[in-house]
């Protein structure tokens, strides 16, 4: 069967030799992330000319300059564990594993994205359970040194570390679970990426994905998280309804496990070249 090319930045006989070779991978891949196959191709040979055109691997520097350049994210500390948790031999970033942490920070649902974002910061603070009331600190110190570096913000930073685990630690242990964060994001999702940035911004998931598909951009996290407030909505209204066909005498009570109970609360070497991928205003070429 002929193939058809599907990369408009590279040679049509090198875009054909990369598409036979990945075609295998392409199909795994496109089973285990949320790309279809074509989407998965691109991107191999997006991660294949970010590498040896430049004759260099990517490795955490490459990285890190590749989700700042084209995803916005300018968060090392975050970038930094995402690159060790996404790369099995710590050194290098192969093209499946690119795919992979793509699909995940493009395209991943919420549930996906509480533990992804909590996996990140258990790292960032060095603990793999739990994010102690001193580790929010250590946190908010972090980033108020990056916001200003001229006010006295340890006020600052107290307030937002009691106000934290006020809102998270809801068994008062002083320390955050996953089951305590996931708690928090269901009740508002903005609570997802509470110790810095971690995710780029919807402008900026959907401008780089109209670099390899042109399938129309959905924000998973916001449609998540409004079928996770409906479905709250939902639940309440048959737990009123229930509750007022109920004896008032009557001890029926719900576990902390229900199907929606609602929660508490109502170029040089080295250097990442964009030469292909790039137009004479700055503008990102699509790759099909």
């Amino acid at each position: 069967m002929p193939y058809r090319p599907i990369n408009k930045c590279l040679p049509v006989t090198v875009d054909i030799r990369l598409q036979h070779r990945y075609s295998d991978i392409g199909t795994d891949l496109s089973r285990c992330t949320h790309f279809n196959k074509i989407e998965v191709l691109r991107l191999l040979q997006l991660h294949y000319m970010l590498t040896k055109e430049n004759t260099v691997p990517m490795d955490k520097f490459q990285f890190i300059q590749f989700m700042d350049i084209f995803l916005g994210l300018r968060n090392v500390d975050a970038i930094d564990k995402i690159f060790l948790l996404s790369c099995e031999t710590n050194k290098e970033l192969t093209g499946p594993e690119f795919v992979k942490v793509l699909s995940m920070v493009l395209k991943g649902t919420l549930p996906d994205l509480i533990n992804f974002c909590f996996e990140v910061y258990t790292e960032m603070v060095r603990s793999p359970k739990y994010i102690k009331k001193e580790d929010v600190l250590l946190m908010a110190k972090r980033n108020s040194m990056k916001m200003c570096k001229l006010m006295n913000m340890e006020e600052y930073d107290q307030s937002f570390v009691d106000f934290v685990m006020a809102e998270l630690d809801k068994d008062r242990d002083s320390r955050i679970s996953l089951e305590d964060y996931r708690n928090a994001v269901h009740e508002n999702v903005a609570w997802l990426q509470f110790l810095g940035q971690i995710l780029p911004s919807s402008s900026r998931k959907e401008a780089f994905m109209k670099l390899f598909t042109n399938r129309p951009y959905i924000n998973n996290i916001q449609t998540t998280a409004a079928a996770m407030t409906r479905k709250n909505r939902e639940s309440t209204a048959r737990m009123k309804s229930t509750a007022s066909q109920i004896d008032i005498a009557s001890s029926t009570s719900f576990s902390s496990d229900s199907t929606g109970l609602m929660i508490n609360r109502g170029t040089p070497q080295g250097t990442m070249s964009r030469r292909n991928l790039a137009v004479s205003d700055g503008n990102y070429l699509t790759l099909f």
